[in-house]
C-alpha cells in the first residue's frame, strides 16, 4: 500500500506535463456549451429528440479521442510530434533539484511503445465497442442519412403517405385501403399502426385504435405519434389518468408538439388540477411562441385560470385565443362565463350569444340558452331598479 500513492502523484504528474487535464477541462467545458446550444437551436429547427442524444454521445466520443491524442502527441511550434516519455525516476530527481520537467529529452522507439501499452487495453475496445453500440441504437436513422434503407419500409412510407392526403381530403376509405397496402409491405412500420389508430378515432372506433396504437408504439417507442393518438383515443374514453399518461409520452418524445401540451393541459383541468394545467401550458408558450395552436394553449389556460378564480388573467389568455381564433365555441363559452364572474355582464351576454351560435352540440345549446335569458332578465331589471 506506501507504493499507491506516489504512483498516483507520478501519473497525475505525467498527465498534467502532457497537457490531458488542460485539454479534458477545455473539452468538456465546449461540450458543455455545445449541448447547451443544440437544447436550444434543435427545438427551434423542429429536430427530433433522438439527435440531442446523438449530439451527446458524439461528444463522448470525440472525448476519447482527444484524450488519446493529447496524450500521444504535442503541438509544438515545429507542428504536431509524438510526446517523449519522462522516466519517472529522473522526473522525480528534476523536481527535487528544482528543475524544469517540462522539458523534451530525446524521444525512443520504447517511450512511443510504453504510451501505447498503458492506453491500448482500455481505450482501443472503447473505441471499437462506443460506435457499434451508436450504430445499434440509431440503426434506422443511420440507414436514413446514407440512403440504404429496406425496400419494403420505402413503399410502407409512400402508402402512409398518400393514406394521409386522402385523410385530409375527408376519402376515409381510400386512406385505409392505403395504410393497408402499407401494412402488407412492413407489418413492422410503426407510423403505418399510428396512422391507422388516427383513423380509427376518426370513425369512432377507440377499442381498435388503442389496440393499434399499442401495436405502433411495440414497434417503434419514439414514435411521438402513436403515444399522441393513444391518449386522444383515452381521452375521449375518459379515461384521463391514462390519457395524462400517454399525452406526457408524448411531450417526452417531440417537447415541440403543442398540441400534446394542450391536450395535456385540458385534461388536467377536467381533473380539477388546474395549478399542473397552468405549469405544462406556460411551458407549451416558452418552447413554441409562434406555434399556430397556440389559441389552444390560450384557450385551456383561460380556463385554468377560470377555474381558481383569478379572472383578470383568465379573461387575458381567453381574449388572445378568441383573437386568434374568434370560431371555437368553447372559447366563447369561457369568455361568458369569465365576464359574468368579473360583473361584466353585457359582455357575458355577448359571448354567451356567440357561443349559443357556434356550438353545434343542441344538448350543450339548451341549457346556455336557458342561463343566457336568466341573467339578461336579472340584468334588465338591475337597470330598471
Amino acid at each position: 500500500m506506501p507504493g499507491k500513492p506516489p504512483d498516483l502523484f507520478r501519473f497525475w504528474e505525467e498527465l498534467k506535463r502532457r497537457k490531458v487535464v488542460k485539454a479534458a477541462f477545455v473539452y468538456i467545458a465546449v461540450a458543455w456549451a455545445i449541448l447547451e446550444a443544440s437544447d436550444t437551436i434543435f427545438p427551434l429547427l423542429e429536430l427530433p429528440d433522438w439527435t440531442i442524444k446523438f449530439v451527446l454521445i458524439l461528444l463522448i466520443i470525440v472525448f476519447i479521442l482527444v484524450i488519446v491524442l493529447t496524450w500521444i502527441y504535442d503541438i509544438t511550434p515545429e507542428g504536431i510530434k509524438v510526446t517523449d516519455r519522462v522516466d519517472s525516476k529522473g522526473v522525480e530527481l528534476a523536481r527535487q533539484k528544482g528543475m524544469d520537467t517540462s522539458k523534451r529529452p530525446g524521444k525512443t522507439k520504447s517511450s512511443v511503445f510504453y504510451r501505447y501499452a498503458g492506453l491500448k487495453k482500455i481505450v482501443f475496445p472503447i473505441l471499437i465497442i462506443t460506435p457499434v453500440i451508436l450504430i445499434i441504437i440509431f440503426k434506422q436513422r443511420f440507414t436514413e442519412i446514407i440512403g440504404i434503407e429496406n425496400p419494403k419500409r420505402v413503399a410502407a412510407r409512400s402508402h402512409v403517405n398518400n393514406a394521409k392526403l386522402s385523410f385530409q381530403a375527408g376519402d376515409l376509405a381510400g386512406a385505409s385501403g392505403e395504410l393497408e397496402l402499407a401494412l402488407a409491405s412492413d407489418p413492422k412500420y410503426s407510423y403505418a399502426w399510428s396512422s391507422l389508430a388516427a383513423l380509427s378515432v376518426a370513425r369512432g372506433d377507440l377499442n381498435k385504435a388503442v389496440l393499434q396504437t399499442i401495436e405502433a408504439v411495440k414497434f417503434d417507442p419514439e414514435n411521438f405519434e402513436a403515444a399522441y393518438n393513444m391518449a386522444i383515443a383515452l381521452d375521449d374514453k375518459k379515461d384521463y389518468h391514462q390519457a395524462v399518461r400517454w399525452y406526457t409520452e408524448a411531450i417526452r418524445i417531440d417537447s415541440s408538439f403543442v398540441p400534446a401540451y394542450s391536450a395535456l393541459g385540458r385534461v388536467y383541468n377536467q381533473l380539477s388540477q388546474p395549478v399542473d394545467a397552468v405549469l405544462i401550458l406556460t411551458t407549451a408558450i416558452e418552447k413554441s411562441p409562434d406555434s399556430e395552436y397556440l389559441y389552444l394553449v390560450y384557450k385551456n389556460l383561460g380556463n385554468s385560470h377560470l377555474m381558481m378564480d383569478q379572472y383578470d388573467e383568465a379573461l387575458r389568455y381567453l381574449e388572445l385565443s378568441w383573437g386568434l381564433r374568434p370560431d371555437v365555441p368553447e372559447t366563447c363559452l369561457f369568455l361568458a362565463k369569465s365576464y359574468e364572474a368579473a360583473g361584466k355582464v353585457t359582455r357575458s351576454i355577448e359571448f354567451w350569444q356567440n357561443y349559443i351560435r357556434l356550438e353545434t352540440d343542441t344538448a350543450e345549446t339548451g341549457p346556455a340558452a336557458r342561463h343566457l335569458k336568466e341573467i339578461t332578465i336579472r340584468h334588465l331589471q338591475s337597470i330598471i331598479e
